[in-house]
């Protein structure tokens, strides 16, 4: 199979030539109204305005007129024109039931020799009523019946043919006899040309309206049938029709080709009919009434063999009950993800039989040229496929037209029409490529020794053509060397140098590579007597040190590049490569490193989560990056319960009796808390114990008992508290402390039972509550930044932040600096100035200027110091008094400008200086010979010093 692109076909875009391919041209779209007119405003107001144009769809050659049909922004008209005068209108008519209202819509047409059109077309602007319309001629005009789904039922019409006695249409439609869903059955159907409609029933409808099924399918346990008919070719020597027939478009992508013959479709219209009683009966077939009915029969003039059964048949049997079938039982050609469009067959006279090579048009712009197995023993062949748009610009074709008078396919795009030639025999070029492709337009000539057509061939005995097979697809072959050719005297020319050499070539065609093969290995020209030797590029500039202090390296290169070694010349004798050392004489500074860490410190607190430090040094001086202090947690487990208790008081009688006797109560308090130190308790919860006294002394009471003892009077003393003293010193300086006081039951104390003080003599208070100061500490220094600059002297730097902790609550800040800063790359820059340009022309001043430029796109440290610029002041011609060499310029400006020169033996150095508004030819010398006057142009001046 191969594969050609629009370059390799030698396609052309073409205008319109012969009447055919008027025909093709202007089969789509031939002109537009740039304002569609007043009446058909409404329309186009409803309809994109793409559709709202004139659009050609009808287009018939009828003698020596042409008839043609347009949409004309969905209002149809059509007229007659002179066939060789197009601008000549004869006469304009509707072009309803004529002609499609919209572009969108299929239609078909053809006009027979006695004048009658027939159009297989949308009647309304909607769409919905088709119909197979007869007009014009002289019979009577007829058309399918309106709104019955039995005749058609939302059909796309393909094509129409003229056979005999017939009127073919071919389309597709919704099947309206398959009962389990919505399914595109692919028809046939014919009229007779001499039908005249019935009377009363059936009038002005055909009564000789029938049609089939057509099949083209996969054969199987389970056919794979492609329903939707696509575009038709018909051969009438042969009376053989090419099919083209796709799946649905919401299926899986895929295309056949069938052909079928004349007679399958007589014998299927003379078989039985297909016909449903009602709309809840089955589809039966019924006996045909007429097996070999011929529209000869019918008496149109008096309607004689009209009578109320045939009218009433004709207007029930449509349908055909058997399917036609294509020549063969398997479809000519099949191919998977892809849906042809359009299709046009050539027949071709080989060597030995005759061939038909169909051209299938595909949706994405590609045609594919097949050989047809109709009349052969072997299968089909696919032997080309023509690429006719570059990548990312494809379209889909139109319409494909053979032209047999000039072998020509004519192509019709959107906006074109292309011209494709059917004999390509000169892109074979070798006999194994000519006859392995297969191509019955082709064949070797032996004679010639080239890939011909049959006509151009000088004998057709020595005429080689071999199709008995289909030609090999995409069989990779890896490219191979042909023989040298013998030395030749050539030349060469590199730089400034030529010379001849002996030189021999071979080509990469024994065989050439196909089909993704590898090319071939290896020179395909060699070159002696003409070596060259190689020389050595000029050294590059240094490279940077590799360290930026102590003992380093820099390296510089070259190449063996000029001019290279050739042709066996001797390469360059050398290295290619130095190095030398750099940065000795810069010590680096003392390693700085960081010691050993300490061990971790005794912890803060016992138990409760405490911290704890260990420490480092920085050795051999103090910028080590990091903290020589650090920190962690520890004794993380909580301390455990302390509980103290103070002892009990002693017993003190209470302020109650009870038959005679007296209470007593004594006291103790109890403190628990988790706290690392026990001084850190305070008193908590107060503990009462009481006793009851009798008065015979029967419960036990302690003998210190006061009343026991008989010291205690009849006189109760109650007890009474004195002033509080002062608050004592507060715990803690800031940061919340404690501070307490004292008072005594002392004013007076109790006595003789008497009840003691109430409340408690010891009073807590908070005190010192503001924060305490905190004093800031210097976080760890950041690491060096990057040095400044890679030469010449730079600084690096490194900050700390006084942040562990920050200074609050007047804490003092943090003593030191924040930044450091060191030199570091002190090594002198290599210099980086481009040579110095050529000086500058004096300008009106007597000076001259010349530039350099740094080569550094950034310049650091002392890279490229100095100027970019120097002047001089210009040197004085030896004719003139120093000073102003422009004197005599300004001085003689009044001259008129014809005035010539002397002689002079070059132009002087001040000419540049003159105005150049006076400017004329003066004569001058160059080695004692007279130079033409046009020679030197400069300023006109006398040669005489002012």
């Amino acid at each position: 199979g191969i594969v050609l692109t629009a370059t390799a076909l030698n396609l052309k875009v073409l205008a319109p030539i012969g009447i055919k391919t008027v025909k093709f041209a202007m089969r789509r779209q031939i002109g537009r109204f740039a304002s569609p007119p007043a009446g058909l405003k409404t329309h186009c107001t409803l309809c994109p305005q793409d559709e709202c144009q004139n659009y050609v769809r009808v287009l018939l050659v009828n003698g020596d007129r042409l008839f043609t049909c347009g949409t004309n922004a969905y209002t149809p008209i059509c007229t007659n024109r002179t066939l060789n005068n197009l601008t000549q209108i004869h006469d304009q008519i509707s072009g309803m039931a004529r002609c499609p209202y919209s572009p969108l819509h299929n239609s078909t047409a053809l006009i027979t020799c006695n004048g009658e059109l027939y159009a297989a077309t949308a009647m309304d602007f909607s769409g919905r009523d088709p119909a197979i319309y007869r007009s014009l001629g002289g019979l009577p005009p007829l058309r399918t019946a309106q709104y019955n789904s039995k005749w058609l039922n939302e059909p796309n019409f393909v094509s129409s043919y003229d056979i005999e006695n017939f009127t073919y249409f071919f389309f597709r439609e919704n099947a309206v006899e398959h009962d389990c869903g919505k399914t595109v059955f692919s028809r046939v159907a014919r009229v007779c040309k001499n039908d005249v409609g019935g009377r009363f029933l059936l009038e002005d409808t055909w009564t000789t309206f029938m049609k089939a099924r057509i099949n083209c399918s996969r054969p199987g346990d389970i056919p794979f049938y492609y329903h939707e008919l696509q575009g038709t070719f018909y051969l009438p020597e042969l009376e053989l029709l090419y099919a083209i027939f796709t799946t649905n478009v919401n299926s899986i992508a895929a295309s056949a080709v069938c052909a079928f013959n004349l007679s399958a479709v007589t014998q299927a219209f003379n078989g039985p009919f297909k016909y449903q009683e009602n709309s809840r009966s089955a589809w039966l077939p019924y006996p045909n009434p007429n097996p070999d009915f011929q529209c000869g029969t019918i008496d149109y003039g008096t309607n004689m063999n009209l009578t109320e059964r045939n009218l009433q048949d004709a207007q029930k049997f449509i349908l055909m009950q058997e399917v036609v079938q294509p020549a063969t039982p398997v479809p000519l050609f099949t191919q998977d993800d892809v849906r042809f469009s359009h299709v046009a067959v050539d027949v071709v006279q080989g060597k030995e039989t005759l061939f038909h090579i169909v051209y299938l048009a595909t949706d994405f712009g590609t045609i594919r040229k097949v050989l047809s197995s109709v009349n052969q023993s072997m299968s089909s062949c696919l032997l080309e496929e023509m690429e006719l748009f570059p990548p990312g610009r494809r379209q889909p074709i139109r319409s494909l037209l053979i032209q047999h008078s000039r072998s020509v396919l004519f192509v019709g795009v959107q906006d074109q029409v292309i011209k494709v030639p059917l004999m390509r025999c000169n892109f074979h070029k070798t006999r194994e490529a000519c006859v392995g492709a297969r191509d019955p337009y082709c064949g070797w000539d032996q004679v010639l020794r080239r890939c011909t057509t049959l006509e151009e061939s000088v004998s057709m005995s020595q005429w080689e053509q071999s199709i008995t097979q289909c030609p090999n697809k995409n069989v990779t072959v890896d490219g191979g060397h042909g023989p040298w050719s013998g030395w030749k005297a050539c030349s060469y020319s590199d730089g400034g140098s030529a010379g001849s050499c002996l030189c021999r070539t071979r080509a990469c065609d024994s065989p050439t590579p196909q089909c993704g093969g590898r090319p071939c290995l290896g020179s395909t020209a060699e070159v002696t007597n003409c070596s060259r030797n190689g020389g050595w590029t000029p050294w590059t500039s240094w490279a940077p040190c590799s360290t930026s202090c102590s003992v380093g390296f820099q390296v510089r290169q070259r190449s063996c590049s000029n001019p290279a070694p050739r042709h066996g010349g001797r390469v360059c004798v050398g290295q290619n490569r130095e190095e030398r050392y750099c940065n000795e004489h810069l010590p680096c500074p003392p390693h700085v490193y960081w010691s050993s860490w300490s061990p971790w410190e005794r912890c803060s607190v016992p138990c409760g989560g405490g911290t704890q430090a260990r420490r480092r040094t920085c050795e051999n001086g103090d910028e080590c990056s990091g903290c020589s202090l650090e920190y962690q947690p520890c004794n993380t487990l909580p301390c455990p319960d302390l509980k103290k208790t103070t002892p009990w008081t002693p017993w003190s009688p209470v302020n109650i009796s009870d038959n005679g006797g007296h209470y007593e109560q004594r006291f103790r308090h109890t403190c628990r808390a988790r706290v690392p130190d026990p001084g850190l308790l305070e008193v908590g919860r107060q503990r009462v114990e009481m006793r009851y006294c009798s008065r015979d002394g029967s419960t036990g009471c302690a003998p210190e008992d006061p009343l026991r003892s008989g010291r205690m009077t009849t006189h109760f003393l109650k007890g009474g508290w004195s002033a509080w003293g002062p608050w004592s010193q507060c715990s803690r300086d800031c940061g919340r402390g404690i501070r307490s006081r004292k008072r005594a039951c002392s004013s007076p104390e109790p006595r003789h039972g008497g009840v003691p003080c109430p409340g408690h003599g010891l009073e807590y208070q908070e005190c010192n509550i503001t924060p305490c100061p905190v004093d800031g500490n210097w976080a760890c220094w950041s690491p060096w930044t990057r040095c400044s600059v890679t030469c010449g002297g730079g600084h690096y730097m490194r900050t700390r932040t006084c942040s562990r902790p920050t200074p609050a609550y007047g804490g003092d800040i943090c003593l030191g600096l924040h930044t450091e800063e060191a030199l570091c790359n002190t090594q002198p820059c290599p210099e980086s100035w481009s040579e110095w340009s050529p000086w500058s022309r004096c300008d009106s001043v007597g000076v001259q200027v010349r530039l350099r430029h740094c080569d550094v796109l950034f310049p650091t440290g002392n890279q490229c110091s100095g100027n970019s610029t120097e002047s001089r002041p210009c040197v004085s011609d030896s004719n003139f008094v120093p000073g102003d060499p422009c004197v005599c310029a300004r001085a003689l400006a009044t001259l008129p400008c014809s005035t010539w020169l002397p002689w002079a033996s070059a132009v002087p150095s001040w000419a540049a200086c003159l105005p150049s508004w006076c400017t004329r030819t003066a004569r001058g010398t160059r080695n004692n010979h007279m130079m033409p006057q046009s020679s030197t142009r400069f300023p006109l001046l006398r040669s005489t010093p002012v």
